[in-house]
């Protein structure tokens, strides 16, 4: 299109010089003239710029190509396949580990019984034997006789001894002192023996002839647990066996704790 207007005329025709400006010289071709009108150019030029647009609203309206779109191929997958489920090995159990059980304390030691001591048994002291008379001595007349040597006096037997009523055969004693400590070890104040605590406790009973014990008492030891334990014992040995006496008998003793 703009080759075709380059080459159209525009009608400077008109101001061409005429030939007989040419002859005049340089001043001639500053003067100009009026030129002659031309139709048949200015008709070939209407007819170019016709020519001219109608080719541009001819390429306007063309309508553009259509776009090919890309085909799109439709490929079949195969199903997929879910992947196996992955076994989890099973849990090792671990085996229970045993309680460590503290080793169990030794047995305390077991205290020795208590000793009882043996009841003092009151002496029985002989019954002195009864004085021998003196001999009568007999005056006699002097006589040419020799003298009668005097012989000595016979020497004096020792009588039997006397028991009183209420005394105890030492078996006896013996038998209610055993019968004691066996009591004893039965009541023995443990808590006071882990401390090292030590007592001896006197007693003194009355025993009626058939065994059972009419009295008792007791010396304080400055322990209270020792003194309850002893009293304890006495209640529990009785009653003792028959004395086989006529009166109360009376039996000293003691029980030590250790």
């Amino acid at each position: 299109m703009s080759s075709a207007l380059a080459t159209a005329p525009l009608g400077f025709d008109a101001f061409e010089p005429s030939p007989q400006d040419n002859a005049k010289g340089a001043q001639s071709i500053l003067t100009l003239r009026p030129a002659r009108p031309s139709y048949p150019a200015q008709a070939a030029a209407i007819a170019l710029y016709a020519l001219a647009l109608g080719s541009v609203a001819l390429y306007t309206a063309r309508p553009a190509p259509p776009v090919q779109e890309d085909a799109v191929e439709l490929v079949m997958l195969p199903p997929e396949v879910p992947p196996a489920p992955v076994e989890e090995p099973p849990p090792v159990e671990e085996p229970p580990v045993a309680a460590e059980t503290p080793p169990e304390p030794p047995p305390p030691d077991e205290p020795p019984p208590p000793v009882a001591e043996e009841p003092a048994v009151a002496p029985v002291a002989p019954k002195p034997p009864p004085p021998k008379p003196k001999p009568k001595t007999v005056e006699r007349k002097p006589v040419e006789r020799p003298t009668h040597v005097a012989q000595p006096p016979a020497p004096a037997r020792a009588g039997p001894a006397i028991v009183p009523p209420n005394a105890i055969a030492s078996g006896y004693a013996n038998q209610v002192h055993a019968r004691i400590s066996r009591a004893a070890a039965g009541v023995v104040p443990r808590a006071a023996l882990a401390r090292h605590e030590s007592a001896r406790v006197a007693y003194h009973i009355v025993i009626s002839p058939s065994g059972a014990v009419m009295s008792q008492s007791l010396s304080r030891s400055g322990n209270a647990a020792f003194d309850t334990a002893a009293a304890q014992a006495l209640s529990r040995a009785a009653p003792f066996p028959a004395t086989g006496l006529a009166r109360p008998a009376s039996l000293s003793g003691a029980i030590v704790f250790r």
